[in-house]
């Protein structure tokens, strides 16, 4: 006579879950440690070394202004952003050794130098490029 096997009632298999907020907080952990945060670092300027003065021939030197209502000058001539790169492109073709000189008023919209910054930067050619204020007084 063969021997009956009982039959034992199949059990679920079961997943632990309790240690499954430790393993999701030390998961968490790590890749915050090995992350790499991308911050902006300002402008990126090339500065002179403290105490060196640079001087430019008026003649290599190229004023954009832009007063305390945000409006764009270069020289004394109004102009208006869509306006200014042909013009720094048509001054650089004509002068290697240009020099862009962004004067902004202490009272005028940040964005507006930025947006002339940024301008200015695109342009392959533009490599001199300086920043100066314009406080009420109207002195540099």
């Amino acid at each position: 006579m063969p021997f009956l096997r009982r039959k034992r009632p199949q059990e679920e298999a079961e997943i632990p879950t309790a240690s499954m907020a430790d393993i999701a907080f030390l998961l968490i952990i790590f890749f915050m440690t090995t992350s790499i945060f991308a911050r902006d670092k300002g402008l990126k300027l090339v500065l002179p070394e403290k105490g060196t003065e640079v001087k430019v021939k008026t003649t290599h030197l190229m004023k954009i202004s832009i007063n305390d209502k945000g409006e764009i000058f270069v020289g004394d001539q109004p102009t208006s952003l869509p306006e200014l790169r042909p013009q720094i492109e048509q001054r650089l073709a004509s002068d290697t050794m240009l020099v862009i000189y962004i004067k902004t008023h202490q009272d005028a919209p940040y964005e507006r130098m930025i947006e002339v910054f940024d301008l200015v930067k695109t342009i392959p050619d533009a490599k001199r490029v300086s920043l100066g204020i314009i406080r009420p007084g109207g002195s540099p």
